[in-house]
């Protein structure tokens, strides 16, 4: 792999680090949606949004490269995620990859624009993350599709439109043989979402209900029983990136001011430990790329995200709970107003309760410590 840059995408990332410290709204923010989606919007007349996604789709035909340095830029810049980030970074992709050109037209400059918020179905009740055990169920009746069952663990349902919504539509054979998508709009009749109250006070996640709820024949995205492939595809999206290993950059910047602010920055026994997680956020960073070369090489590699989503959420952890053990009695402080923009000032309380759901987020790990078992290491299913 080439690391360096052209000059051309050095004079791209300088004039994308410009325009996002110009437009980057103050804070994070991520309770106020209004705000988050005219950010949203901000980006997507830029041609920021979907960069290396088709022209003719709402896209700026950007290449992968200068998709990957604007990810970073923004995340270098701390900026605060799109409220439709969930549905640009892998419902999008999903839809330019499987859908077809009326779904494409349909749903991709919406979702771009901000116009159509979107939500992920995956878990369940009975099966977690285990996308093998999926129970919701698609019946097919006549020009139109019924569909019966539960989600859970639902990111951001109660502020979307739509429902990327993965069903079971074959129960013979393999498992995974009969897995669909579907496109499923959040106001459907037979849908009703309960908000969970998350240890934080927030509710960002939902449990969503589906009772013979009828989406038209064209709701289902690529072939039926596809559903494996499309949401392995998905995630890859999810899990991956360059970004991520700046993100752990900043939470360790965040742990070393703690660190002085408390006095211990000098003992050996913190150097050591805080030593240990910056090794760990530069092994982050490589994986990263790692899976930029797969992106940029069309390589199509599901198990290395997984193993990428295991490291992530616990390295996440390990951050918070190394800030709350340093601030001590006032580590066990928290404010939710102070915490909902995740300031610098903030203590770790509010990061420490939040990451307690990256085990679950993204697919729980237990679920990719098998998938690394079985698919990477080998080992047999018991």
């Amino acid at each position: 792999m080439d690391l360096a840059y052209t000059p051309e995408e050095e004079a791209f990332r300088a004039r994308a680090r410009r325009w996002i410290e110009e437009n980057k709204p103050a804070g994070e923010g991520r309770h106020d949606y209004e705000s988050l989606r005219a950010w949203q919007r901000r980006l997507f007349a830029a041609g920021y949004l979907g960069a290396a996604w088709p022209k003719e789709w709402g896209g700026a035909g950007l290449s992968d490269i200068e998709q990957a340095i604007l990810n970073e830029e923004l995340t270098r810049a701390r900026a605060p995620a799109p409220l439709g980030s969930m549905g640009i970074s892998w419902v999008g992709p999903a839809i330019l990859r499987f859908g077809s050109d009326a779904q494409r037209q349909r749903f991709v400059p919406r979702l771009l624009a901000g116009d159509d918020i979107w939500a992920t179905g995956y878990s369940e009740p009975g099966a977690g993350s285990d996308m093998y055990n999926t129970q919701t169920r698609a019946v097919r009746d006549g020009a139109a599709w019924v569909i019966n069952g539960q989600k859970i663990w639902t990111s951001l349902a109660h502020a979307s439109n739509w429902y990327f919504l993965l069903t079971r539509t074959r129960s013979d054979g393999h498992k995974v043989a009969g897995l669909s998508v579907f496109l499923v709009p959040m106001d459907a009749p037979g849908i009703e979402i309960r908000p969970t109250k998350m240890i934080t006070g927030d509710s960002e996640f939902s449990e969503v209900f589906l009772k013979d709820v009828r989406v038209p024949a064209d709701s289902l995205l690529g072939a039926e029983n596809q559903g494996y492939e499309i949401v392995s595809s998905a995630l890859i999206h999810e899990r991956s990136g360059i970004a991520s290993g700046i993100r752990f950059d900043h939470g360790l910047e965040r742990l070393l001011a703690t660190a002085r602010r408390e006095g211990v920055a000098g003992d050996p026994v913190w150097r050591q430990r805080i030593a240990e997680l910056a090794t760990k956020a530069r092994i982050m960073r490589v994986m990263g790329l790692r899976v930029l070369s797969d992106q940029l090489h069309n390589r199509f590699n599901p198990h290395t995200s997984a193993a990428m989503k295991c490291i992530a959420t616990r390295l996440s952890q390990e951050l918070s709970e190394a800030g709350m053990e340093i601030e001590g009695y006032h580590g066990l402080l928290f404010d939710p107003d102070r915490a909902a923009d995740e300031g610098v000032a903030a203590n770790w309380c509010g990061r420490f309760l939040y990451d307690r759901s990256m085990t679950i987020a993204g697919g729980t790990s237990e679920i990719q410590r098998n998938i690394v078992a079985e698919r990477v290491l080998g080992l047999p299913r018991r």
